[in-house]
């Protein structure tokens, strides 16, 4: 039974897997292309709608500029302002108002002139005390406008848009709002020509809507909805977006927006539990807001179909694969359970074991091999004796580093190319060591080696180990001792069988690269991390009883050098005072370049607080003998900053600190010079 149960088993893992793996694949391709789908739409929806918007306000405000400067209405606006009678401007009134009449009655939604289409309800003239002096509205010539104070705020080539409005006597309560450009005289202020707007024009593009949920959405900085009577896709009438019913995070997802850096971009809110994706794009400057949106549920409506297709397919397939794997398990079931049974047998010593000629097809062949395997087992002596001739006979005529450990007597053999490659015997004779010492290891890697040969005594299968052997040539190079040890009945080691490879050049290449790694590229020094690991190294380790030297160095006005120099002259610079730095020092001690024209020197174990001083001072000195130019007028210097370890700090982030305070007060006082840290006084060497 145990058979049957893994053979389905197998069956069903490597049939339904791989369906419910490509079920999931597919579904999840699905969603992400069908949400690019309806996010694609809301943007091209909202976009689209954005120009158009946008494209009405730049109508309205090229009306009103061209209205503004019609000569009727430009005397009238002057002579009010100078504070002419009322009998000198009523022919430059009556004037004007025939303008604004004729301007308010052909801005149509319809475009034909029909007055059953217009947007524009009201047009008037104010002047610069902010009295309306000319309107199409006769009641309110004379009253003060709403907006003045903001139209003086406005520059010449703006135009001022209010938020939507509402008003119980005007427009029938309908809602409506204002637009309004500035009127100027050279550069003084001289009024304004205000348009009133109602939403028949945006009622238009709140109408649209796109696929199923889709519905566009034009709002103001208050979240007042540009349309008389916006519904969305579930009936609700909406005004404002704050009124959302429900709980909707819609508004507060707005207030998070920065319009000047981000104009458009894409939303997501809900609305009671229900989400919601869609595009934004700002109008009007950044005053007004267009949002299309749509449900999400638009996109599980295909999905669901899907699933429920997968879901019968994979039912079906089921099915089918446990009648097979059924029917599969009884056919084979007896040939399976005969063989396993004969391999107990063969396991517990017993060779006399056939298998039945009476099978079919595959399991005839199996059968047939298995037969003779036995036969073959019977025959091991001869065939042992067979094998170790041969390799007797592949270690002499290798040409590979191969070399044998006889465990037992303690012997190594090798092929003859051991002395092409090493030139002279492998072992040292040392009578009392249980494991062979290898003349060719170098001295430092013998331990090594040890180690390698004492693990296979300890019946342990060791990996490879790289040591540096002597070649012919008396040269070190890098090679890979690789051993593989066989074992006896009771799991000890008789013998060893070991192969060397030269990986000398390999393992240069790599220390190489290690190395560069660590390095700046330009001035060949150690790079930042580099360094500061060092020195953090050393930190940890070092007694407290010796003095540490910390020293960072800033180049005065590097980026003026590059500036006026070109990048090219600030390399060779660094290159320069690296290479002179660096000359300044031992071997032992750390020099790093951390920035662009920063460098940090760490002096290991100094006599006195004087030596560094000292090296400073010759620092500043390298600098000033440094590259100035073609000409050379232009100086080069660097300022100094140091800290002692441990006086002035016992971790490397408390030695920069301090060397960075030293270093700016050396900035501080001129430049070009070095200051060593002392807590509040500063040594200064000029």
């Amino acid at each position: 039974m145990k058979i049957r149960k893994y053979l389905i088993s197998l069956l069903a893992a490597f049939s339904i897997v791989p369906v419910l793996t490509v079920m999931i694949s597919s579904i999840s391709l699905f969603q992400s292309k069908t949400a690019e789908f309806l996010q694609k739409n809301a943007e091209s929806e909202a976009t689209q709608a954005a120009d158009i918007v946008d494209q009405f306000f730049a109508q309205r405000k090229s009306s009103l500029e061209v209205t503004a400067d019609l000569p009727g209405v430009k005397e009238l606006l002057f002579f009010s302002n100078e504070g002419r009678s009322e009998s000198e401007l009523e022919p430059y009134r009556q004037m004007a108002i025939n303008i604004l009449k004729t301007m308010t009655s052909r801005q149509t939604a319809i475009r034909d002139g029909n007055s059953r289409g217009n947007y524009v309800k009201r047009s008037c003239l104010v002047n610069r005390e902010n009295i309306v002096i000319a309107s199409d509205d006769s009641e309110i010539i004379g009253t003060r406008s709403t907006i003045g104070e903001n139209m003086r705020e406005l520059s010449a080539d703006k135009m001022y848009i209010s938020n939507i409005m509402k008003n119980p006597i005007f427009l029938q309560g309908h809602k409506y709002f204002e637009v309004a450009v500035p009127i100027f005289s050279g550069s003084n202020y001289e009024g304004f020509i205000q348009s009133t707007i109602d939403m028949t024009y945006f009622d238009q593009i709140c109408r649209r809507a796109f696929m199923e949920t889709g519905r566009t959405f034009i709002i103001d900085p208050m979240g007042n909805i540009a349309s008389e009577q916006f519904t969305d896709t579930d009936g609700n009438t909406l005004d404002n977006i704050k009124c959302m019913n429900g709980n909707s995070d819609f508004y507060q997802q707005l207030q998070k927006m920065d319009l000047e850096k981000h104009p458009s971009g894409a939303i997501f809110y809900s609305v009671n539990g229900e989400n919601k994706c869609g595009y934004y794009s700002s109008v009007a400057g950044d005053r007004w807001i267009v949002v299309s949106a749509v449900k999400q549920e638009e996109l599980l409506h295909p999905i669901r179909r899907i699933i429920n297709i997968y879901i019968i397919l994979l039912l079906i397939f089921i099915i089918l694969m446990i009648g097979f794997s059924c029917l599969a398990a009884n056919r084979f079931l007896n040939p399976i359970r005969d063989m396993s049974a004969a391999f107990v047998k063969v396991e517990q010593g017993d060779y006399q074991t056939q298998l039945s000629g009476t099978y079919k097809g595959e399991f005839a062949e199996m059968a047939s091999s298995f037969n003779h395997l036995i036969e073959k087992i019977k025959e091991d002596t001869d065939v042992l004796k067979l094998n170790e001739t041969r390799y007797a006979l592949i270690m002499e005529e290798t040409n590979q580093v191969v070399f044998e450990w006889d465990i037992l007597l303690n012997q190594i053999y090798h092929t003859v190319y051991w002395t092409n490659k090493f030139g002279f015997s492998a072992v040292e004779e040392h009578p009392d060591s249980e494991i062979p010492k290898f003349r060719q290891v170098h001295p430092d890697d013998q331990i090594i080696m040890d180690d390698l040969f004492r693990s296979i005594l300890q019946s342990k299968q060791p990996g490879p180990v790289d040591v540096r052997m002597k070649d012919i040539s008396g040269k070190y190079i890098w090679c890979t001792v690789n051993v593989k040890a066989l074992y006896d009945k009771e799991n000890k080691p008789y013998r060893a069988i070991g192969l060397i490879t030269d990986t000398d050049r390999q393992k240069k290449k790599i220390q190489q690269l290690e190395n560069k790694s660590q390095m700046d590229l330009l001035t060949q020094l150690y790079n930042k991390v580099t360094a500061e690991s060092l020195i953090k190294k050393h930190l940890k380790d070092c007694s407290r009883k010796l003095l540490q030297g910390f020293i960072i160095i800033d180049i005065d006005n590097f980026k003026s050098i590059n500036d006026m120099l070109g990048h090219i002259f600030g390399d060779a610079v660094l290159k320069k005072v690296a290479a002179e730095i660096k000359a300044l020092f031992r071997a032992t001690d750390v020099i790093g370049r951390t920035g662009g024209d920063e460098f940090i020197v760490f002096m290991k174990d100094l006599d006195s607080r004087e030596l560094l001083s000292q090296k400073m001072k010759e620092i500043c000195e390298v600098f000033r003998n440094a590259y100035t130019g073609e000409d050379g007028t232009y100086k080069v210097s660097a300022s100094v900053g140091g800290a002692v370890f441990p006086d002035d700090g016992t971790t490397f982030a408390e030695l920069y600190r301090h060397a960075d305070e030293a270093l700016y007060d050396a900035k501080d006082s001129g430049k070009d010079s070095y200051r060593l840290y002392s807590g509040a006084l500063m040594e200064e060497a000029q």
